[in-house]
This record gives structure tokens, C-alpha cells and sequence, in this order.
């Protein structure tokens, strides 16, 4: 199956407190973005890398591709939002499928890419997710309303797989409307189109706050040692 594989890395990472944005930021010997890509490059043959990012960034994104060793990449600018640098990407892709992934979530298997690009193969559309362990609370304010099913509930990951021109229409279409998506499967949500899920690990982390790095450092023994 020919696929692309999108990272948005323009973001600024506003809840991560470092002049440093996540994506560059160090641990150990290497960047976050360079665990990300090598566990993709590892995971599957992609047709491509696509990667969003600030012009500014250009020249150190090259750098990482490079100690990786992809060669078959391009980088586009990437917007004020994630969506805006998802969509970018997205219009570029040459494949019939694209994967899109967080540049801080570098610890994915090849199992989970593989489990995820095979399921989109049922709708089109697929993400990965952890089932909720903890009683789950409907919430108002300081307030708590009420309690809510949790075997209804999964937490959205990436990787996340869907045909390509779907998704630009997807994307297209909750623009119209205004609609910020958080991840591109709610874009296809609202497209009215399914999206099929497979079970996410605990260890597929999105590094979000500097706490996020202790954890990450044991993970990066794990998975890179």
C-alpha cells in the first residue's frame, strides 16, 4: 500500500515550558523529531515524508532528516494552527493514502503503524486509541455533573491513516465552517465519513509539558538504547 507519511512540526509548543520547542528539544544525544522519524522510517516504506514546519526551521529539519538517513522527503511551510500545516501537507501528497503522526510522539511500534494502515483499508479512515482505565467525569466549571460510560470513550493518538483526497476534503470542509479540528479524524467526523480504531500503546506518548521528558528518557532507552 503506497503511503505518505505527514508530520506537522510548526508548532510552538506553548504548554512546554523551554526556549527550546519540543520537537528540537534534546534528550539524551538526539531531538525529539529524530526519534519520531526514525521509528517511522523503521516502521514502513513510505512512498514519502512530508514534514510542516517554520521556514526558520528548514535547514535543522534537513539536518535531522539527514542523521536519520531519509533522503525521499519535502518540507512546506506550516500554518498558525496545526490543521493549517496538516492541510499544507496534505495537498502535496502524491500517494492515495497519507499517515499523519505528531512530531512528539516518537515512541510507536511497527506493529501499532502497520495495525493502523491495515485498518483504513475497512473505511478509509483509521486512528489509533487507549481504551479509558479511570471512572470519567462530565464536567461544569469547578463542578461536576455527572459520570458518563467510559467503554464509550477511547484517547485519540496518532498515527492516524486516511485516504488522501478525502481528507483534503475534509479538512476543506470544516474550514467552511469555521471549525478548528484537534486531529484530522474529527474533520472526517464531521464529513460525516467512519473512521475505524485499533488499540494505541501507553507508551505512544505525546510530549507536552517538560514533566513529559523523565518519562521520555526512560522510553528512549527502551525503544532507541
Amino acid at each position: 500500500m503506497s503511503v505518505t507519511a505527514v508530520i506537522p512540526a510548526a508548532g510552538i509548543g506553548k504548554r512546554f515550558a523551554s526556549d527550546v520547542k519540543k520537537q528540537f528539544f534534546a534528550i539524551f544525544d538526539n531531538t525529539v523529531l529524530y526519534y519520531t522519524l526514525t521509528a517511522l522510517n523503521r516502521a514502513y516504506p513510505f512512498q514519502e515524508f512530508i514534514l510542516g514546519a517554520s521556514p526558520s526551521d528548514y535547514e535543522y529539519i534537513e539536518h535531522q532528516l539527514a542523521m536519520v538517513g531519509i533522503e525521499n522527503y519535502r518540507i512546506v511551510q506550516g500554518g498558525s494552527e496545526r490543521f493549517e500545516t496538516v492541510y499544507n501537507c496534505i495537498k502535496v501528497v502524491r500517494s492515495d493514502s497519507v499517515l499523519i503522526h505528531d512530531a512528539v510522539r516518537p515512541f510507536i511500534t511497527t506493529e501499532l503503524v502497520h495495525s493502523v494502515i491495515d485498518a483504513s483499508l475497512k473505511t478509509g479512515s483509521s486512528i489509533c486509541g487507549l481504551k479509558v482505565r479511570d471512572t470519567l467525569k462530565k464536567i461544569n466549571g469547578e463542578t461536576v455533573e455527572g459520570t458518563v460510560n467510559r467503554d464509550e470513550y477511547i484517547l485519540s493518538h496518532t498515527p492516524q491513516v486516511f485516504r488522501t483526497s478525502t481528507l483534503i476534503k475534509a479538512v476543506e470542509n470544516a474550514s467552511e465552517f469555521d471549525i478548528a479540528v484537534t486531529d484530522e479524524a474529527q474533520a472526517i467526523e464531521l464529513f460525516r465519513k467512519k473512521v475505524a480504531w485499533v488499540p494505541s500503546t501507553p507508551d505512544n506518548i505525546k510530549l507536552t509539558y517538560t514533566e513529559d521528558i523523565a518519562i521520555a528518557e526512560s522510553l528512549v532507552q527502551k525503544y532507541f538504547g
